[in-house]
């Protein structure tokens, strides 16, 4: 008699989790679980910089990033003051880097910045010429790499990958004419709908190169244009797409092995993405979005019509290639405008689970959660390894994601007072106790 077929029973829910995730060893740190095990964080205060009045090089106009070096040393990103920022161990202010002009190693206007693993300091002057200016470790300007924006611009987020090129986000698309030229519809590049690029930039004069189509919810609907002038830009013309609020955010970080973890979706699901496109693996917990009620829809109109305010179209500008330009006459119109996308805004059905995501040295994948009613900053924030493992979660009043990791803990925050006065505050993270 033949011997009986033994089959393998049919895998479980967890079993099916298990195989989507990096790993799943101890049950207690299965990424899987929705049970949040809570992390307390030990940090002690380091220094803060940043002041109304004080010396010329604390005093930020606007601080788009901020930076450290592999020796500790804090960079940061004056946006305004077209120059980057660089102070020691103790806030004490060792030098400044680039300043506004059109000669060699001088900003017109400055877009973003990075600061490589070799210590040199990278800024992107989005002007005409657009150029990539790059300084030594100790702030001399070192040489300009021409960058064509009709092939591509930088997002304001650059990060360093270990092969010293620079991967970005949410770049804007543009067309530049020279006089005269009119559009020329089969110089167009065809693109998938619903998708956001994730581009690698080369500091050696080569074009950029798309690394990853990030999802996307399809376009809204054309909503309303405006005109205007102003003494600045002549004559403008703006059209506007139909506000929604929870699109999915996407979000990126480098890991030291050059892969990239980007999140681009409404669930809690981290892609890791290697140098030549493919997704690596993918990281998640089970851990469902919440839905839209007409509660939060209310509440999310309410909050943001309270932050317009009346005063709001004064302070709008818009960065072009050039420098920033007032709005002029278009000012009120904008405000105005902005105040009707709000009250007819349309939502998701669901809040998209995660609402930041950074990478530390330590290859440590922090992922903050939407809070209730979708607040971005009032969820907790989970820290996982880069192979999958659940760590733990820091409570929602707790230690929160900064704006930049450094080297043995070290922690940056960009804060801002009722003045709108900016400082840097640096802290170091001595423990994560679970």
């Amino acid at each position: 008699m033949a011997a009986p077929i033994t089959r393998p029973p049919p895998p479980t829910l967890m079993g099916i989790l298990c195989l989507l995730t990096l790993s799943c060893g101890d049950a207690t740190r299965d990424p899987a679980t929705t049970t949040d095990i809570p992390l307390t964080a030990t940090t002690e205060p380091l220094y803060t910089v940043g002041a109304l009045v004080g010396d010329d090089w604390e005093t930020f106009g606007s601080v788009r990033s901020v930076h450290f070096d592999a020796d500790g040393n804090l960079h940061i990103f004056d946006a305004r003051a077209h120059r980057m920022v660089v102070v020691g161990s103790e806030g004490n202010h060792l030098r400044t880097v680039g300043t506004q002009g059109e000669g060699p190693g001088e900003i017109q206007n400055a877009h973003a910045a990075a600061v490589l693993a070799d210590g040199r300091t990278v800024l992107y002057d989005f002007s005409n010429p657009a150029a990539f200016e790059i300084f030594d470790r100790e702030g001399e300007f070192e040489r300009s790499v021409t960058a064509d924006v009709n092939r591509g611009v930088p997002g304001d987020q650059m990060l360093p990958l270990p092969n010293g090129r620079l991967v970005t986000k949410d770049g804007p698309k543009m067309r530049v004419y020279a006089p005269g030229e009119l559009p020329d519809d089969s110089q167009e590049e065809e693109e998938e709908d619903h998708r956001r690029d994730i581009d690698v930039f080369s500091l050696d004069g080569s074009d950029k190169v798309v690394l990853y189509r990030a999802w996307d919810l399809p376009p809204t609907e054309a909503d309303e244009s405006i005109e205007g002038s102003s003494e600045e830009a002549g004559g403008l013309s703006m059209s506007f797409n139909r506000m929604r609020e929870f699109n999915p955010r996407l979000l990126i970080g480098v890991l030291s092995d050059g892969r990239v973890a980007v999140v681009d979706s409404i669930a809690y699901e981290v892609k890791l993405v290697a140098g030549d496109g493919t997704v690596d693996g993918t990281i998640t917990r089970r851990i469902a979005p919440e839905p839209v009620t007409e509660a939060v829809r209310e509440a999310t109109r309410t909050d943001r019509l309270e932050g317009l305010g009346e005063a709001t179209g004064g302070g709008i500008r818009l960065s072009t290639i050039g420098g920033e330009v007032n709005l002029g006459d278009m000012q009120a119109q904008l405000h105005a405008m902005i105040v009707r996308q709000v009250e007819t805004m349309i939502f998701t059905e669901e809040i998209p689970v995660i609402a930041n995501l950074a990478v530390d040295p330590r290859d440590r994948l922090w992922i903050a959660r939407m809070g209730p009613m979708g607040d971005a900053a009032a969820g907790p924030t989970d820290i996982l390894e880069a192979d999958g493992r659940y760590i733990g979660t820091l409570p929602a009043d707790g230690l929160r994601i900064p704006a930049a990791f450094g080297p043995n803990g070290l922690m940056a925050y960009i804060d801002s007072d009722e003045m709108g006065v900016e400082t840097v505050r640096v802290i170091r993270l001595v423990s994560l106790d679970g």
